[in-house]
């Protein structure tokens, strides 16, 4: 079973942020995968919402079913 539990590393110890697990309570080794956000990020390199506005038009048709002749297309 996977679950997630918010802490920082200092070094080589962990603080943890919510309760920690309660398999680690019984002294055992437990493997774990340890994955780092980088909370630094360049804002200014960060592409802005709407570049491409009013350069083209969504039809209203969009989320329609495609026609049959082109779903048979796919299906070559």
């Amino acid at each position: 079973m996977l679950e997630t539990y918010k802490a920082k590393i200092y070094g080589d110890k962990i603080e943890w942020e919510t309760d920690a697990p309660k398999v680690l309570r019984n002294d055992k080794a437990i493997e774990v995968f340890v994955t780092i956000l980088e909370e630094d990020l360049e804002l200014e390199n960060l592409r802005p919402f709407g570049l491409s506005k009013g350069d083209f038009v969504v039809p209203d048709d969009f989320d329609a079913p495609l026609p049959e002749e082109v779903l048979a297309s796919f299906e070559r």
